[in-house]
């Protein structure tokens, strides 16, 4: 980013106030019961309005918020649905004047995204910041995505034509092959009777942030030439511009539909219209206000752990909660910057939702062209521990024995032993082949890997709903049950590391690691232990 001249007063902005919510170590309890499979309240989970009266704040915050900013001239101002957050726009002339900053435009030097922000901590009155868990829309720059290499935008259709369509035998001095639905499927051992008929109840749904837009032509196009069953999208919620489609909803989109090919799709999309926006926060209250949510969620977004204030960070983790209390799966890729490392080399620097205890988090792998196609570690898998999250008892012993047996005591100096270990499992994040106005070409990072574990465990929905259980919801507590129990049900990754500039990173290894978690799931194995 750089930043620009002072901006024209008159330009909005949107602020979103977060208001303090009411017992919410009673639904961190809750949610505990239910997402632990020996509980006797497992997948006993609440409406919309069950959760909404649970938590929703007291009368007196809500008035003490909304009589401030009618005092200060603000009259452009709402409750949300959810009923614990107050959206505003307001011109910068009047956000300043009330929150004590100094708002400039800063434009991003890649994609020439222009954002209107301030650097300055903003201050509210004691009466009123009693009652507040945050103010979105002031600080936070969003993070941009990476631009992408320059062979990944070439596409692939001369290499071979027709093609087989695992694309196995193309460009053979590549060391890892390109990767389709179907080669994907294979790998994963997906069951193909468990590819037909969904459940009525069943649904799956992915975030479009920042100018990012679906093409159902490209799907379309998708489809046919991987000979996948013709799915179309169920629900648009939000803008789209189908001219100007974007990869990363491109890989989303076609990958998670690819998988679960007969759920119903929707695609909840911020595009950032506007420079005063916040694309992420935006999504989480949309969600947060949807009584009837798909069940799966995936969410390819991410940013610096550190660079998030932690107030933020520890509301977001309310609403998570409250979405594993409705029994629905939040699914986050884990980032693209191996453990992350500080610009003096001196820290590891954590991403950040992945960090969350309360989203199911999913690294990268590599499939080599061996005979076995055997797969590591992608170096550039987000992994490591959280800075703010401590670790949950879900995973405490797992995560212990790593520490205990694979890191040395000079490399724990850079992280925070005792945080949230982070990924959770892991699916293919090189090499996968997206549709995009009308080619064919390969892509990478766990924003690929994150949709293909989320189709994956709309599958596992779809089979518990037609054996009359529960869907899954908070995943994580089930997932290391299982996996503990019966090591089968993943392919455990013990080759690769995630070293990041400076830093070096940790090691995949047997069992549990902050590289790929506990590994590739074995979806035969997987979808026998969840349904039983």
């Amino acid at each position: 980013m750089v930043e620009g001249i002072h901006h024209d007063q008159s330009v909005e902005v949107d602020l979103t106030i977060g208001i303090k919510q009411q017992n919410t170590k009673e639904l961190e309890d809750f949610v505990m019961q239910v997402s632990q499979p020996d509980h006797q309240n497992y997948g006993k989970y609440l409406s919309f309005q069950e959760v909404k009266d649970m938590v929703s704040p007291e009368q007196e915050s809500i008035e003490a918020v909304q009589n401030w900013l009618e005092s200060e001239g603000v009259t452009n101002h709402y409750l949300t649905n959810s009923g614990d957050f107050i959206k505003a726009s307001v011109s910068t002339g009047v956000a300043e004047k009330i929150l004590d900053v100094k708002y400039h435009r800063f434009i991003h030097k890649q994609s020439k995204m222009s954002f209107i922000r301030s650097m300055d901590p903003y201050t509210v009155p004691d009466e009123v910041s009693k009652h507040i868990d945050f103010i979105g829309g002031v600080n936070h720059l969003p993070q941009m995505p990476e631009s992408l290499p320059p062979k990944a935008k070439k596409s692939i259709e001369g290499l071979r034509f027709p093609f087989d369509y695992d694309f196995e035998g193309m460009a053979n001095n590549r060391t890892d092959p390109f990767l389709s639905p179907h080669l994907i499927q294979r790998a994963m051992n997906v069951p193909s009777e468990v590819m037909g008929n969904c459940h009525e109840d069943n649904s799956q749904a992915i975030a479009q942030f920042l100018k990012e837009y679906f093409s159902s032509d490209d799907l379309e196009y998708f489809q046919k030439k991987f000979k996948l069953p013709r799915s179309h999208i169920s629900r648009m919620v939000g803008f789209n511009e189908e001219d100007s489609p974007g990869i990363e909803t491109a890989l989303d989109i076609q990958y998670i539909m690819a998988m679960a090919p007969q759920a119903p799709t929707w695609i909840v999309s911020v595009s950032g219209l506007h420079e005063g926006q916040e694309p992420f926060l935006e999504w989480l209250v949309n969600i947060s206000s949807m009584p009837n949510l798909p069940l799966v969620h995936s969410i390819s977004y991410g940013d610096d752990e550190n660079s998030i204030d932690r107030s933020y960070t520890e509301r977001v983790d309310i609403e998570f909660k409250k979405y594993a209390a409705m029994g629905r799966t939040i699914v986050f890729s884990s980032g693209d910057s191996g453990v992350g490392c500080s610009e003096t080399c001196d820290h590891y620097v954590p991403g950040w939702p992945a960090s969350s205890s309360y989203v199911l988090s999913v690294g990268g792998v590599i499939m080599k062209r061996t005979a076995d196609n055997h797969m590591i570690g992608h170096q550039i898998s987000g992994g490591g521990f959280s800075n703010y999250f401590s670790r949950p008892a879900y995973q405490d012993n797992d995560v212990q024995y790593y520490l205990d047996n694979y890191v040395s005591d000079y490399q724990t100096r850079f992280f925070n032993s005792n945080g949230r270990g982070y990924p959770d499992i892991s699916s293919f994040s090189r090499s996968v082949i997206i549709a995009h106005k009308g080619n064919l070409i390969p892509i990478g990072g766990t924003s690929a890997s994150a949709p293909i574990i989320a189709g994956m465990l709309t599958l596992i929905n779809n089979q518990r709903l037609y054996n009359s259980q529960p869907p899954i919801g908070f995943f994580n507590p089930l997932l290391y049950k299982i996996v503990r129990e019966h090591p089968d049900a993943v392919y455990d990754i013990v080759d690769g590391e995630n070293s990041f500039h400076c830093c070096d990173g940790f090691t995949s290894s047997p069992g549990w690691d902050p590289v790929t978690g506990w590994g590739v799931p074995n979806m035969r194995n997987l979808l026998k232990y969840t349904t039983q």
